[in-house]
């Protein structure tokens, strides 16, 4: 009786099975993203960076202080709202003559003894011809502000009346002064004014 040989069984050539490309774990990651949350809330909470009520090295001025003279107040507010103005009239109050764009700074209609005219151009912009500094401009393009708070629009005009830097030393303007004058010139709301329209206003 004749016997089978047993064949060798064959070598195995396949590896140890691995995890798959992209199946690894996604842990590591998550609290990857966590942490630098966590960062990113610590900073904004206590380093004053990205908060506009923290005052900031470099900044001309702080944050208006609880025991401060209202006129201060409004100024330091509007130092920071100008910004809206900035980009026509120029950082410095000087306008533009490229853009057309009277000055601020020492203007004779910002430096009247009473607001009233800055504030009716502020609320609803003006248009036509005007003679400032004994140059004329005329730009269509002013965005009117009756849409703003009383109190922003009051900060506004006491900052570019006040600003000493510009040879500007006019009174301060308050909110019930744009209240009464927004109430007052309600039937005018989206209408532009004209120069010569403004003249007989004190």
């Amino acid at each position: 009786m004749s016997q089978k040989k047993n064949k060798p069984a064959p070598e195995r050539t396949d590896s140890e099975p691995t995890l798959a490309a992209g199946t690894s774990s996604a842990w590591p990651f998550v609290l990857l993203g966590v942490l630098l949350f966590g960062c990113f809330l610590h900073v904004e909470n206590s380093g004053g960076a990205f908060r506009a009520d923290v005052y900031q090295v470099g900044t001309k001025f702080p944050p208006p202080l609880p025991n401060e003279p209202e006129e201060v107040k409004l100024f330091k507010a509007g130092a920071n709202l100008y910004v809206a103005c900035a980009g026509c009239h120029q950082p410095n109050g000087s306008g533009s003559d490229s853009l057309n764009v009277p000055p601020l700074a020492g203007s004779e209609w910002v430096l009247r003894e009473k607001p009233d005219r800055m504030i009716r151009i502020m609320l609803d912009a003006i248009e036509g011809p005007i003679t400032v500094r004994g140059k004329t401009f005329d730009n269509a393009s002013m965005t009117p502000f009756r849409d703003m708070k009383d109190a922003d629009i009051a900060a506004i005009a006491t900052f570019v009346r006040g600003n000493k830097d510009w040879g500007n030393n006019a009174g301060h303007v308050t909110p019930a002064q744009v209240k009464a004058i927004k109430e007052a010139t309600a039937k005018n709301a989206g209408t532009r004014w004209r120069a010569t329209t403004l003249e007989p206003v004190p």
